[in-house]
């Protein structure tokens, strides 16, 4: 094992911004001043680190929602497409660069003047969901803006050096789609400078299934691209090391610039200076010193950046291939392995060690094939960045620019065609419930360990990892019994709701989703996209494997969106459907893809019960002839459904009305229920006086999207609510409910609310 007498330091001034961060400051203080009898440059680490989380540890952001207003900025980076609108950073005086979502037709460098509202980035809203206030930092954003209407716009004032990254990355990107076929354009736009809004979903797909979606965001293997062509063209001109070496420094700096300056590329560009200063200085590039001064650089100049997962993932990465690469690339040298193909295999493999139990949890796969799809995948990028930049660069000159698009085309065709036959294998693609952070905490300590023993003990070493890794899929499977749980996700204006029952039965009523204005720009529902971004993930991070019982209350797209992935995704027992006709894409994709899974569709028969693990579902509704030849009559025939669990009841109304509530009342039903989810999303047109009397709820939750355009809820529906007494609980105040049912129901809610203000 290398020394590094840098390393400890560096972890304690490291653990010093953490405790900072989180009000843990005193109880490390008193660590440290233990620690100084041991080894005082330790404890001197650690108090710097508690010094720089003070002192601009927090970086301000919008803490609060203001009213409708104009506001005067500048496009200052990409705008994105998404659906039926956009997306783009604006730079507002006064306030910050904030993320705007608005409509088509802005480009970067734009000056507007716009009607909209500021409010703060959102905190986590479901369970385990990520920040994306913390994610924003990464791209310097603090706080958001929706953009009812642009007043006016003028075009860029050039004199403005904040939006001429954005104006060469779109030429750079018109040059690129006149030159190559989509798409190829796309993926080369996503190697130079991370671009992959308009990749088609199953070009993703492959990328994220084969592990290789990381060439498409620009860090630390663009930046080392850049940095090891600088090195070439300056070996070429015979420059001394030193030179060549602090002359590199600028120019990782200006890519880093030109590629946006988000914090990994930030990051990843101070990893290299260090890198680059420890080379000219005649020392290794790349060891454990070098990794420890780089990350005591990067916690002082970012230090919110080392909560953010991008870091770990960094310097996990990095850590591997200090440990690792030499010694597997001996190994296989010795088997007489071709030096490129060994150096190759090399990177890849210890890149895996280091980061695999992280990926698994971010992504919730793992990539059996990642090893072999990056040794390949990995050059090519490399290549395709060169060939990408002489098409960019000799765009003036026609006949080149034909000629290294050709070149280019043949690389990128054989990346893509890489990824779609690795992503095509048998077992290429296995979804892994996301493991806890201490079984990875052992894990790396573990892979730490076998670095120690690789050289002399290389099978011993091998063990270790081994075992280390089985240990992370163990913990990350193992689910305890426990109570009953109903979570009430927070999907925007739609419904989504999980249920899990003591030995982990499943069962799903509406799986959110958004209502449906056309198709998106690659084909696929709106309400698809929608769900795929909240509910799957949930699923997922919930280690859910299977579905026992799929309810679709009506085929309304806010509430069947994740219906199809669901089905695709995972083993369904069966579903319940209302039955009715109707023509939306996300409900017609949810049938088909059932019946290519062979899962049975059924419409449940009037008081019909389904019972698993001490849970029965019965189906109140529709009973009767199907309501006809009124406006809300795809809601109004909802399925509605009473669960029992021992004495606790819940009762779920889907989007029924007063029409489905009267019919209910006038059949003599037993309605009386502890837990109420509200029908319609609170409508005017639901939850009636007498019906709130009947079921007389302690408990009801209204599941409705923030600012939505129906006026969800409606004032005489919460009014009703308040009079009666009941605890309320809204999804756009509360984000997810969760209520836990033993020898009572405990309410929990992912955002702090008063459930008294129900206004």
């Amino acid at each position: 094992m290398q020394r590094a007498p840098l390393l400890f330091p560096a972890a304690a001034f490291v653990l010093g911004i953490l405790a900072e961060a989180h009000g843990l400051a005193i109880v490390v203080s008193i660590l440290l001043a233990g620690t100084c009898l041991w080894r005082r440059d330790v404890a001197v680490g650690g108090i710097l680190g508690l010094l720089v989380g003070r002192l601009h540890g927090h970086p301000a952001t919008i803490d609060r929602e203001y009213r409708t207003a104009h506001y005067v900025g500048t496009v200052a980076g990409d705008v994105r497409a998404d659906d039926d609108f956009v997306e783009y950073p604006l730079a507002i005086e006064a306030w910050g660069t904030l993320r705007a979502t608005g409509h088509q037709g802005v480009h970067a460098g734009d000056r507007l003047v716009v009607v909209g509202r500021i409010a703060p980035l959102d905190e986590p809203r479901n369970p385990g969901e990520p920040s994306a206030r913390a994610l924003a930092i990464d791209d310097g954003i603090v706080g958001a803006i929706s953009i009812e209407r642009i007043v006016s716009r003028a075009p860029p004032d050039m004199r403005d050096v904040r939006i001429w990254p954005a104006l060469i990355r779109e030429r750079a990107a018109s040059i690129a789609r006149d030159a190559l076929p989509e798409p190829a354009a796309t993926v080369l736009a996503g190697a130079l400078w991370g671009e992959r809004g308009a990749l088609p979903q199953a070009v993703r797909d492959d990328f994220q299934t084969t592990g290789t979606v990381h060439v498409l965001v620009t860090a630390g293997l663009h930046l080392g691209v850049i940095a090891a062509l600088a090195g070439a063209f300056f070996a070429l001109l015979q420059c001394p090391r030193v030179a060549a070496s602090l002359a590199t420094i600028p120019i990782v700096y200006g890519y880093a610039w030109l590629s946006g300056w988000h914090l990994p590329s930030q990051r990843a560009a101070a990893m290299l200076t260090v890198a680059l200063i420890a080379r000219a200085c005649g020392a290794p590039a790349f060891s454990l010193n070098t990794l420890a001064f780089a990350a005591i650089v990067v916690a002082a100049c970012w230090p919110v950046a080392i909560q953010s997962v991008s870091f770990v993932l960094s310097f996990s990465c990095v850590a591997a291939i200090v440990l690792y690469a030499e010694p597997v690339g001996e190994w296989l040298a010795q088997r007489r392995v071709p030096a490129i193909v060994a150096e190759a295999l090399a990177l890849t493999v210890s890149t895996q060690i280091g980061v695999w139990p992280l990926t698994a949890a971010i992504f919730f796969t793992i990539a059996p094939y990642a090893i072999v799809a990056n040794a390949i995948v990995v050059p090519l990028v490399g290549a395709t960045m060169l060939g990408g930049l002489a098409i960019i660069v000799t765009h003036p000159l026609a006949a080149l620019t034909v000629v290294f698009a050709r070149w280019d085309l043949w690389l990128l065709t054989l990346v893509l065609g890489t990824t779609h036959v690795i992503a095509a294998l048998p077992g290429a693609r296995l979804t892994m419930t996301p493991p806890p952070i201490w079984s990875i905490v052992l894990y790396d300590a573990a892979a730490v360990g076998a670095a120690a023993l690789v050289r002399r003990h290389a099978r011993v070493a091998l063990l270790v990892i081994a075992i280390a890794c089985c240990g992370v899929v163990v913990a990350a499977n193992v689910q305890p019994a426990g109570p009953l749980s109903i979570v009430a996700l927070d999907v925007g204006q739609g419904d989504g709701i999980v249920i899990r029952t003591p030995h982990g039965r499943t069962i799903i009523i509406d799986t959110g989703g958004r209502l449906e204005r056309g198709a998106t720009i690659d084909g696929q529902s709106p309400a698809e996209r929608s769900a795929e971004r909240i509910f799957i993930p949930y699923l997922r991070r919930a280690g859910i494997p299977r579905v026992d019982l799929l309810v679709l209350t009506h085929p309304h797209g806010d509430h069947v969106g994740g219906a199809a992935a669901i089905l695709r995704m995972m083993h369904v027992g069966w579903v319940a459907d209302s039955g009715q006709v109707y023509g939306g894409h996300a409900y017609n994709d949810a049938l088909s893809a059932a019946k290519v899974a062979h899962v049975v569709v059924a419409v449940p028969r009037c008081h019909e019960r389904w019972s698993d693990d001490g849970v029965t579902m019965t189906f109140l509704a529709p009973c009767g002839a199907p309501f006809q030849d009124g406006n809300n009559d795809v809601n109004e025939n909802s399925l509605v459904i009473m669960l029992q669990y021992n004495a606790f009841r819940a009762l779920f109304m889907g989007d029924a009305g007063f029409q489905s509530e009267a019919r209910l009342l006038a059949q003599e039903t037993d309605l009386r229920a502890a837990f109420l989810k509200i029908g319609h999303h609170g409508s005017a047109y639901s939850s009636s006086p007498a019906f709130i009397r009947a079921v007389s709820p302690h408990i009801a939750v209204i599941s409705v999207g923030r600012h939505n355009l129906f006026g969800h809820p409606a004032a005489t529906t919460l009014a009703i609510l308040r009079a009666a007494g009941i605890q309320t609980y809204r999804t756009d105040r509360c984000g997810a409910v969760t209520v836990k049912v033993d020898t009572n129901a405990r309410v929990t809610t992912m955002i702090d609310c008063s459930v008294t203000d129900l206004r």
